[in-house]
């Protein structure tokens, strides 16, 4: 039987919002026209992204939101932007007090986080049979004036790599953001513009092949 619809679930943060472009250019929306394209078949956006949100705040969201719980269980595409707020609210303090440990305890509560996001997940599937396909969005660097920023940005991207599986798929975009920051983000010099969105789109239009996506709808 093919499907006539895809489900996506986006869920996430400001990343997941758009924030920093204008309606409707955010990298969701775009990834989600590719989608459509690509397979000729309508695409159904639900769209969970928080300004600002912690993977804490992501964590107890999937725990305890319903809808959000039914849309995991009815999605074939899942995308993920997490992280990016734990390593800001670390970063500022640490810039003052130059302390590591409020970096190192930052990426500890994230590698905590992230593994339980994806049991979760993996608890909401369990014994449905059709695919879902995961894309966990990686991060670039928003604090370059921040010392150290980068080689902590890495250590978050690094940990994200072991999350791998054949259906869970890392979407690493740091390397396309080195050096754009004038060209990619937008007026917070934090956030992506539209050119950032669509740079971050273009990167996770290549975590899955079309071959896999056209096994969303047969």
């Amino acid at each position: 039987m093919v499907k006539t619809i895809i489900n996506y679930l986006a869920f996430g943060d400001s990343l997941t919002v758009g924030f920093g472009a204008p309606e409707g250019l955010g990298f969701v929306s775009i990834y989600r026209q590719k989608v459509e394209r690509l397979l000729d078949v309508p695409v159904h956006l639900h769209h969970a992204g928080k300004i600002g949100a912690t993977t804490t705040e992501l964590l107890e969201a999937l725990g305890s939101n319903p809808t959000i719980q039914k849309d995991v269980q009815e999605a074939d595409i899942i995308t993920i932007t997490a992280g990016g707020n734990d390593l800001i609210q670390a970063a500022i303090p640490f810039f003052y007090q130059n302390d590591p440990m409020l970096l190192k305890t930052a990426l500890q509560t994230y590698e905590a986080n992230y593994k339980k996001l994806l049991g979760q997940i993996e608890a909401l599937r369990q014994g449905i049979v059709t695919p879902c396909y995961i894309a966990l969005i990686g991060l670039y660097n928003p604090l370059p004036q921040i010392p150290d920023a980068a080689y902590w940005v890495q250590r978050f991207n690094l940990f994200l790599r072991k999350l791998e599986q054949p259906h869970v798929r890392i979407v690493q975009v740091y390397d396309a953001f080195v050096g754009q920051d004038g060209t990619y983000l937008s007026e917070d010099a934090i956030h992506p513009n539209e050119h950032g969105y669509d740079a971050l789109a273009q990167q996770v239009e290549k975590a899955f092949s079309l071959d896999q996506l056209q096994q969303l709808i047969v």
